[in-house]
């Protein structure tokens, strides 16, 4: 696995694991939201997110080409899924407002790794087609010989 592969998995590691511990404190009761998450339903997202935060990874890392593309779909669904956690964090919640400052920061820190996701995922597909051009520029050098 090249560096920049090895790079993108990592931070879709990081996305999971900054959507899982937003989702897990937006079930405390400090939260003081309007409409009250449960633990079965964090539960649930849970396990959701880790199926297919893993299967994506693990087609990657398998060397699947449309793995990327579907890690893609993946880091831009859960980066709406933080966007909504500030939304409700803005306005269904009636935490003081440090608690809420405080969670709008981490689901903020959460769209900047995925949006950072999508820039090393160009970068490693800008070098991955890069090498494969090589290689075929080689075969056809090699087949005019």
């Amino acid at each position: 696995m090249k560096e920049e592969e090895k790079k993108v998995v990592w931070w879709a590691v990081a996305s999971l694991l900054l959507f899982l511990i937003v989702n897990w404190l937006m079930v405390l009761p400090v939260m003081k939201l309007h409409q009250t998450a449960q633990v079965s339903e964090a539960i649930q997202v849970t396990y959701i997110a880790i199926i297919f935060y893993a299967a994506t990874i693990i087609l990657a890392l398998l060397k699947v080409r449309i793995s990327y593309y579907l890690l893609a779909a993946v880091v831009a669904i859960y980066t709406v899924g933080f966007v909504g956690m500030i939304v409700t964090m803005l306005n269904g919640s009636g935490a003081n407002i440090i608690i809420r400052v405080l969670m709008v920061v981490i689901a903020g820190l959460g769209i900047f790794v995925n949006i950072y996701w999508f820039i090393i995922a160009y970068r490693m597909r800008v070098v991955l087609q890069k090498g494969r051009r090589e290689k075929q520029a080689e075969k056809l050098r090699d087949f005019k010989k």
